[in-house]
């Protein structure tokens, strides 16, 4: 398993590639992420524009509740949508809590990274990663959603017998896989009603899951209050 430091332009993160599952803890290990943190594993797609302003602030008030209790913070890493923001808001604002992303090495790149497309089935071009993490976690898999069991389990040897927490802004296929490995995790989900596709459908379910809990995207002080109650009980 090796390990390399990304430079961008503004800063550089750690990124470490484990080959198999049996690899999580040593990579929690060499990113120096081995103590006790209470984790959000952040969840979602694209910021649908009708919803942008009060998805950015509800990303906002996630990035404050991180860094106000000294979480961690999970997302998948590329530079697109909501996993794009929650680096921007964390960089703007000049917090410190730890921003993992994990994503697949073989769809991605960064500044001098790979370029092959070989493995690429949508085109010529791989994702570019977030530029504002402070950590990466680069695995295998051909397809997004193969890092879904990943993110899942990094998320518990991160959070150490901590809380944890899923939180759903928006969100498609690959979302579902998150909440889907989440609850049989036990790791409740906070799905964020207002923000489009499956976060709204999952508002609009009456029989949903008792561990999937809905907050208002708009209700920005309940998204912070759910998440201390949530991580700090």
């Amino acid at each position: 398993m090796r390990t390399q430091t990304i430079r961008f332009p503004n800063q550089q993160a750690l990124c470490v590639f484990p080959g198999q599952p049996s690899d999580l803890a040593r990579a929690v290990s060499e990113l120096g992420l081995d103590k006790k943190y209470p984790v959000i594993v952040l969840i979602g797609g694209n910021i649908d524009e009708e919803q942008a302003v009060v998805t950015r602030l509800a990303i906002q008030s996630i990035a404050k509740a991180a860094e106000d209790m000294n979480a961690l913070i999970v997302c998948g890493g590329t530079n697109m949508g909501v996993m794009a923001e929650i680096g921007m808001v964390r960089w703007q604002n000049h917090w410190k809590f730890p921003l993992v992303g994990i994503t697949l090495e073989d769809l991605v790149t960064w500044p001098d990274g790979p370029r092959s497309t070989k493995f690429l089935w949508w085109g010529k071009k791989r994702w570019q990663l977030a530029p504002h993490y402070s950590h990466f976690m680069l695995v295998p898999g051909s397809q997004f959603g193969d890092e879904s069991p990943w993110i899942t389990n990094a998320a518990t040897i991160l959070s150490n017998g901590q809380k944890s927490v899923t939180i759903l802004i928006n969100g498609g296929d690959v979302s579902r896989k998150d909440i889907e490995l989440s609850l049989q995790n036990s790791r409740g989900v906070i799905a964020l009603s207002g923000t489009g596709r499956l976060a709204d459908e999952l508002a609009a379910q009456p029989d949903r899951h008792e561990l999937i809990f809905i907050v208002p995207a708009k209700a920005e002080q309940k998204i912070y209050e759910v998440i201390q109650a949530v991580l700090l009980v």
